[in-house]
């Protein structure tokens, strides 16, 4: 069972993570009536704000509208696949590119001499 699912069995409100990119570093305040800041990066001018679940939508289109918001991300954490098959699978699929790799290269160098 994953971590939504174990939220979605309890009282507690969802949440979901929105990436706001800001025009100028100081339009920050603005966003507070809209949810929880959680990080603010000056250097890159963005926001990530944390909002009701059941408001997505509405403060994306409520963001968007504003002169100060470049660009508004939703988060994607929960369409990764955690699980333990799921990574082990991407690790065997992983060593069998770099085995095929090396002995390409190992070919190649073969060749040459």
């Amino acid at each position: 069972m994953g971590v939504e699912e174990d939220l979605a069995n309890k009282n507690i409100i969802q949440r979901q993570s929105l990436t706001v990119y800001l025009n100028s570093i100081s339009d920050q305040y603005k966003l507070r009536r809209y949810g929880d800041i959680v990080y603010f990066s000056k250097k890159f001018a963005y926001c990530i704000l944390y909002v009701n679940k059941k408001e997505i939508e509405q403060v994306c289109q409520d963001l968007n509208s504003h002169d100060f918001v470049k660009k508004v991300e939703k988060s994607n954490w929960n369409q990764i696949n955690l699980s333990s098959d799921h990574i082990e699978n991407q690790i065997r699929d992983l060593a069998k590119k770099a085995e095929k790799t090396l002995q390409e290269r190992q070919e190649d160098t073969e060749q040459i001499l």
